[in-house]
């Protein structure tokens, strides 16, 4: 196996506010390979976006890096540990963009209003390029058309608040590839979009990363999306990955009680007509009520009590690039529940 382009290393991402710290990324490790698919899921406020942020240094005060390592592999074979970069400096300026492309997850509050899209595409070229106007404007004519946007000649010239949120996403698309990054990061690339708009979407970075080469990080709340599109997933919750590994296993074998939960929450065509979804017990904690041992176990199913509110669980290997971090399997070798 090639190595990888870029290691997480027991990343911590605190927000450290009066009120007190919240902890959004708490320990979280992965590998992401050349060319690979990688889905990070899990509900909203699981820390799912910090951890992308982080990886690009763009955390918002009062959140910083407060421990572990980014490891990234450069094209020139050289590793870089970025979570050690200063966040403003000039070599995690040319990488932000020019190595690691990020497509936000609200392209409306993303782009400007006050500039067009082409302003923004050239700005953005120029940045990483030394090219003329001239040259950056034909570049990003060539940009807009590779993303499927029509007349890409005149829309140019058009404002992100006249394209449709389809339209804008793959302008969005077009600025993460702008410099030709290795990796491309998508936060919830197809929020807010209707359901047609959505597999475009999909299907658009499916065949640029196909064409390009491109390692991919997508990061969705949508066990569909992550069946659909990715490789190997992390299932993040309350900052701590609690399940890894390859696609088919997660969905065929899934090991951790919450990655079941999740499972358990789609909807499906051949369930009986007006039943009810299932739903996970509970709701994530207030991130300054965090509980102790497991984060999952106020709302775990096969909660045992004397051993999940006191310990944290280690992470287990139980197969072959498959790891869970659930009482489950550290306090007795079983077998994946079916």
């Amino acid at each position: 196996m090639a190595e990888p382009i870029l290691s997480v290393r027991d990343l911590k991402t605190y927000f450290l506010a009066d009120e007190g710290t919240v902890r959004a990324v708490d320990g979280t490790s992965f590998d992401l390979f050349p060319g690979q698919t990688l889905g990070i899921v899990g509900e909203s406020g699981c820390g799912k976006s910090v951890t992308a942020r982080s990886i690009l240094r763009i955390v918002e005060r009062p959140g910083r890096i407060v421990g572990g390592e980014i490891m990234l592999r450069r094209a020139d074979g050289s590793v870089v540990d970025l979570a050690k970069l200063p966040s403003d400096g000039a070599q995690m300026r040319a990488i932000r963009g020019g190595e690691i492309g990020l497509v936000f997850q609200e392209p409306m509050s993303s782009l400007s209003a006050f500039h067009t899209i082409g302003n923004q595409l050239i700005e953005a070229i120029r940045l990483h390029a030394p090219l003329s106007k001239r040259a950056a404007r034909a570049r990003a004519i060539d940009l807009l058309a590779m993303v499927g946007i029509p007349r890409p000649a005149q829309r140019i010239d058009a404002y992100s608040f006249e394209l449709s949120g389809g339209l804008r996403q793959r302008v969005m698309i077009a600025l993460a590839l702008a410099a030709e990054p290795r990796i491309l990061i998508a936060d919830e690339p197809t929020t807010a979009l209707d359901v047609t708009t959505q597999a475009q979407i999909l299907e658009l970075i499916r065949r640029l990363q196909q064409q390009r080469g491109l390692a991919v990080i997508l990061i969705t709340h949508d066990m569909g999306v992550i069946a659909e599109m990715t490789d190997h997933v992390v299932v993040m919750y309350l900052g701590h990955e609690v399940e890894k590994g390859p696609v088919d296993t997660i969905f065929h074998a899934p090991a951790h009680p919450y990655t079941r939960a999740l499972l358990r929450s789609i909807p499906s065509v051949l369930a009986e007509p007006r039943s009810r979804l299932a739903t996970i017990a509970g709701s994530i904690p207030h991130p300054f009520a965090r509980p102790s041992g497991c984060p999952f176990h106020p709302r775990c199913p096969d909660f045992m009590r004397g051993t999940c509110e006191k310990t944290f669980p280690a992470e287990v290997a139980i197969a072959e690039s498959h790891a869970v971090a659930c009482h489950l399997y550290t306090t007795a070798r079983i077998s994946v529940p079916a």
